[in-house]
């Protein structure tokens, strides 16, 4: 498990798409925010570069031992807290209200049936106005329902892993199902959101095509999506 970042590590594309989710988590300004599933902190590495006040949870002590020794720095400094925990127990614990929560690619490893208490949680701890935000994850709708069964050989034909155990949970992830859910648990203004249109398997040629596209192509209709609700009242 990476446990340094740095700068150089990244590509210009790999930049580029952070950036594009940060862009969306930033646009209600927000002071303080719930990271959930952080896993080894890359997220984290580019939330840190805004001014924030960061807490990240994860259920690794392995990946939390891995963010110690990244961001001693930031710890001490008191811009990011660090809990070992599972994302649902530590939600719905009474605590901290944030201005956004956020993940990348957690919600495909989360079971469909705990859906709707996830997103009733976040609520629960989001401030009024606050936003939910969380990708890039797969898109199983439409065509894309036919795709992803077999995304572990395209994958092992350009060198890359992919364990389908881990990934299961893609087949699960509609965008209208999404977005139903999100509404049923009280978040607002649901919605998805293009991330990315097509694989780009480490072509540069490819990742250029999709910068393109990305910027006409609805959220239902890309490969990867951006799930997007916000709090909109002041209940709980």
């Amino acid at each position: 498990m990476e446990c340094e970042w740095r700068d150089q590590d990244f590509s210009e594309s790999e930049g580029y798409f952070l950036n594009k989710l940060i862009e969306g988590m930033l646009e209600t300004m927000p002071k303080n925010i719930l990271e959930i599933g952080c896993g080894n902190g890359l997220l984290t590495y580019f939330l840190l570069k805004q001014n924030l006040r960061i807490t990240a949870v994860d259920i690794s002590e392995k990946a939390i031992g891995c963010m110690r020794k990244q961001f001693g720095e930031e710890i001490k400094q008191k811009k990011l807290r660090l809990e070992c925990a599972d994302i649902l127990e530590f939600l719905e614990k009474p605590g901290e209200k944030y201005d956004a929560v956020v993940g990348s690619g957690i919600i495909h490893h989360i079971g469909k049936k705990d859906w709707k208490k996830l997103f009733q949680s976040v609520r629960g701890r989001l401030n009024y106005g606050g936003i939910f935000i969380c990708g890039p994850e797969p898109n199983a709708g439409g065509l894309y329902a036919l795709a992803w069964p077999f995304a572990g050989f395209f994958y092992r034909i350009f060198g890359m892993d992919f364990d389908w155990e881990v990934e299961k949970g893609s087949l699960d992830m509609i965008p209208k199902n999404l977005v139903s859910v999100l509404k049923a648990a009280g978040l607002q203004e649901a919605k998805i959101l293009p991330f990315q249109t097509i694989p780009h398997f480490h072509s540069k040629f490819l990742e250029y095509i999709d910068k393109k596209l990305v910027k006409f192509v609805k959220g239902k209709h890309s490969l990867y999506i951006i799930i997007k609700g916000r709090k909109n009242d002041t209940l709980r």
